[in-house]
């Protein structure tokens, strides 16, 4: 209802600016003539036209269509939501057209919408909503003046939402259809297809890594209190307890601090936490492994080489932060590389000094160091998924441990250093097999033959078959019944 004092108050503003307006001129005093210009002085530059304002599309919105068995309970939801989509459709900046609209709440077949608007200069607007239980069903379709195409988006809310998804929806197609033109300032530069033509109901959490970092940092801190306190030749509980407190801390409130002033992301997080951990465990093997028999007090310097190790890390890991952001699989692949070149590096000790008996600490860890430092560096320029880094994992683990148990009757008994060598080598050997063939068939499938792998692309698990277990009889044996598996492989063979 109109306010009878809004329009009085809105005449008395306007009739006072006319007042103001007509004395203006009889109280101002004339302004000096100008001096005629020299016909040699040259012409003044013509002021730029002024940019008109568009003129508005002009928009028809349909009366929501409705199913007949249903028009009595849906119809307060239809004509909520004709009153709704004409003001969106005026907030977009369409000039809505409500003589062109009919009167029936018949939906209109998708071929006759399709030739109206071919036949005509307006945007289409045909709403349609069908009851399910307590949702609904939403419809709505956008055929532009002259197009021989749809727009159509479908969704099913809840009643009590039906008029934001609404104003959502009608929003995004406006976007798509034009580019993201409606509610954004003129001139402003056109983001990418991607970003301006998905419409966003949340922002997503800034620092979604934080949890991470924190549990990450307190635990790391406090590792680095007990190697203060080990580093410095003292047991003394008394001591131990404050430096495990004060150290988890000050990782504590770091992470927290580094938190607020970045965004973190979840694999941020966990590839900076492999930069603390495998460095850190690598100078505890190499030290134990190569420099433990010429120190005087081994247990003291031990903790010293993994704090020195762990610093090394971490800051090869915030280095390579620097370069961008980190993917999920780029973090596992760190963490791979730490796990995988711990082993191999292992594997290479036992093989130079054939003596499977004596634990490899000096080359696990090199092996760890040199694994994650070169799987590090590689997820800062490959883009990898996370399943195909955990398939690499896990056929380099079932082809070492497979090949590893096939070569074992050369360690029965008392081996030579041969034999031991040997197996050494049929481990890492099944190890770098399993772990290729698992890379090779994980890998994400082009798009079409010869063609390069899409960025991102998933990989195609099933490109070879997948074994198949089912029943493929039954045994019958007076009135027990016993059913009869069968092992069998579905699919291409290559």
């Amino acid at each position: 209802m109109i306010d009878p004092w809004h329009l009085r108050g809105r005449a008395s503003a306007l009739a006072l600016a006319a007042t103001l307006a007509a004395a203006a001129p009889a109280s101002a005093e004339p302004a000096p003539a100008q001096p005629p210009s020299s016909p040699s002085a040259p012409p003044s530059p013509a002021a730029p036209p002024s940019s008109s304002p568009q003129p508005a599309r002009q928009a028809v919105v349909l009366p929501t269509a409705v199913a007949p068995d249903a028009a009595e309970r849906a119809a307060p939801l239809a004509s909520a939501l004709d009153a709704l989509l004409s003001d969106t459709a005026q907030d977009l900046g369409l000039s809505v057209d409500l003589a062109g609209r009919a009167a029936a709440r018949v939906r209109v077949d998708e071929a006759e919408l399709v030739a109206r608007a071919r036949a005509s200069d307006r945007l289409l607007i045909a709403p349609s909503l069908e009851l399910r239980g307590d949702d609904v069903e939403l419809r709505l379709a956008l055929a532009p003046g002259g197009a021989s195409s749809l727009r159509v988006r479908v969704e099913r809310v809840a009643r009590g939402e039906l008029a934001v998804r609404a104003a959502v929806m009608l929003r995004d197609l406006v976007a798509e259809l034009d580019g993201g033109a409606a509610g954004r300032p003129r001139g402003g530069e056109d983001a990418p297809c991607a970003e301006r033509c998905r419409g966003r109901l949340a922002t997503p959490a800034r620092s979604a890594g934080k949890a991470t970092l924190v549990a990450n940092a307190t635990l790391y801190g406090g590792l680095v209190g007990f190697a203060l306190q080990r580093s410095s030749g003292s047991d003394d509980p008394r001591l131990l307890y404050p430096l495990l407190a004060v150290g988890a801390g000050v990782g504590l409130g770091g992470a927290i601090i580094i938190a607020e002033e970045w965004d973190v992301g979840v694999a941020d997080a966990w590839f900076l936490a492999s930069g603390a951990w495998w460095p850190t465990m690598a100078g505890h093997l190499i030290y134990s492994g190569r420099f433990a028999e010429y120190a005087h007090d081994p247990g003291q310097e031990r903790w010293a080489a993994g704090l020195i190790g762990g610093a090394a890390g971490v800051s090869l890991a915030a280095l390579g932060l620097s370069l961008g952001a980190m993917s999920d699989g780029g973090a596992l692949m760190a963490h791979s590389g730490g796990g995988l070149g711990l082993v191999l590096g292992g594997l290479c000790e036992w093989a130079a000094k054939g003596d499977v008996m004596e634990t490899p600490r000096a080359g696990m860890g090199y092996g760890a160091a040199l694994g994650w430092l070169a799987a590090a560096a590689a997820a800062t320029q490959l883009d990898v998924t996370a399943s195909q880094v955990l398939a690499v994992d896990v056929g380099a683990l079932l082809g070492g441990l497979g090949a590893a148990a096939l070569a074992s009757p050369l360690v029965f008994g008392s081996p030579t250093q041969a034999q031991q060598r040997a197996w050494v080598g049929a481990s890492a050997a099944g190890l770098l097999l399993g772990g290729g063939v698992a890379g090779y068939v994980a890998r994400p499938s082009a798009a079409s033959p010869g063609a390069p792998a899409a960025r991102g692309a998933r990989s195609s698990w099933n490109r070879y078959g997948l074994p198949v277990v089912g029943v493929i009889g039954e045994s019958v044996v007076g009135r027990r019944r016993a059913p009869a598996l069968g092992l069998g492989w579905h699919g291409a063979i290559p």
